[in-house]
């Protein structure tokens, strides 16, 4: 058996040990697409809930009196704020979220088609590397 084993793979790294350390090499930079791919889809999971927070407190400026008070939580504390104030900062807010949501979206559309590059490239090397194996 072992002498089986050891003809098996000198017969395949008789033409193909560059092609499947390349393939190593480029399986690991698909498996680091993937991994910087979900992080971005966290984060950008992190600013959809950050905006759908603050258009609800948006939404609740726009229903409350007019002379009702409003608090900020400042660390521990609550301090008094102006109505006027808390809704240019949660419309700035807004703002951000959404440009950030933005610039989120392209870096992951850029992601996801790097990541699809370099899987076609994989599938063309694992292809070349079976026809060498086929052929020796």
């Amino acid at each position: 058996q072992g002498s089986l084993e050891g003809r098996g793979s000198s017969a395949s790294t008789s033409m193909a040990p560059l092609s499947e350390q390349e393939m190593q090499k480029e399986l690991e930079k698909f498996k680091g697409l993937q991994e910087t791919l979900q992080k971005a889809y966290e984060a950008r999971m992190g600013l959809i809930a950050q905006q759908q927070e603050t258009e609800l407190v948006k939404e609740e400026f726009d229903s409350i009196e007019e002379d009702a008070v409003i608090y900020k939580l400042v660390g521990p504390v609550m301090v008094k704020q102006n109505p006027d104030d808390a809704k240019v900062n949660v419309e700035k807010r807004l703002e951000y979220i959404t440009g950030e949501l933005e610039r989120s979206n392209k870096v992951i559309e850029t992601q996801e088609k790097e990541l699809n590059d370099k899987q076609q490239a994989l599938i063309k090397m694992q292809q070349e590397v079976q026809a060498a194996a086929g052929a020796a």
